[in-house]
């Protein structure tokens, strides 16, 4: 599972995502609403710096998290922002490692995947749908943001804009295909002062573009269904299924 360019996005990815993604993270805690944990955790599969992890804990206030994060640049953000919040220092637990790796408990009541599917190659995630099956209870559930649909061309465009003091922060980013399945992201963070530009740095990512409907039926063949809702797919055990 590929992991790149955190080195140079970690310390942007708050004022660049926070607004911005705020309306996706809106459907998630939507399709969270009324999950019974049943003393069993809910997962959330590529942490971050935790603005979603933060999500879920307001949606499901008794919850135990797994916070699973395998890239070492975001991990000090997320246990900063896990640490300065007792509620969240009581119920999250950080995983530093990918999901396929971390070390589960056998029943799972739930996993959100924001913005951490495009990490994942065709072999990643038939792993990640057997993985979740196997421990999904049944009456859990499964979020699963779809980011990038289809690998095409993606202009450069100014993604986001924040100001924090005097500083002026922009995200700019562009893509081409490089083939069917994949797509090379360039990203550059600009961070101006008055008149003066005081910061530019860049990063490259290679993401997996899914579309909902291949999603599904990758999620079916390994025991899972579901539906699509909004920019989100969300799944629980198919019919038949203990």
């Amino acid at each position: 599972m590929e992991m790149n360019g955190y080195a140079v996005t970690a310390q942007f990815y708050d004022p660049m995502t926070e607004a911005s993604h705020a309306q996706v993270r809106a459907q998630i805690t939507d399709a969270l609403r009324g999950l019974e944990t049943k003393s069993y955790p809910v997962v959330d599969i590529g942490a971050g710096t935790g603005l979603t992890t933060r999500a879920i804990a307001a949606v499901m206030p008794e919850a135990e998290i797994l916070a699973v994060e395998p890239d070492a640049f975001m991990r000090p953000a997320l246990m900063t922002r896990i640490w300065s919040d007792p509620d969240l220092r009581r119920r999250v637990s950080i995983l530093p490692m990918s999901i396929l790796d971390a070390p589960l408990p056998p029943i799972i009541a739930g996993a959100v995947a924001s913005a951490s599917l495009v990490h994942f190659s065709p072999a990643d995630r038939a792993r990640l749908w057997t993985l979740l099956e196997e421990r999904l209870l049944p009456d859990g559930r499964v979020v699963i943001e779809i980011q990038c649909p289809v690998s095409k061309e993606v202009p450069e465009t100014l993604v986001a804009t924040e100001r924090i003091g005097g500083v002026r922060y922009e995200g700019w980013a562009r893509a081409s295909p490089l083939d069917e399945q994949r797509l090379h992201w360039h990203l550059t963070y600009v961070a101006r002062y008055g008149d003066s530009e005081i910061d530019r740095q860049s990063t490259d990512y290679v993401c997996w573009a899914i579309s909902s409907r291949d999603l599904l039926t990758e999620a079916r063949a390994a025991g899972l269904d579901g539906a699509v809702s909004g920019d989100l797919v969300v799944l629980g055990k198919s019919a038949g299924e203990t």
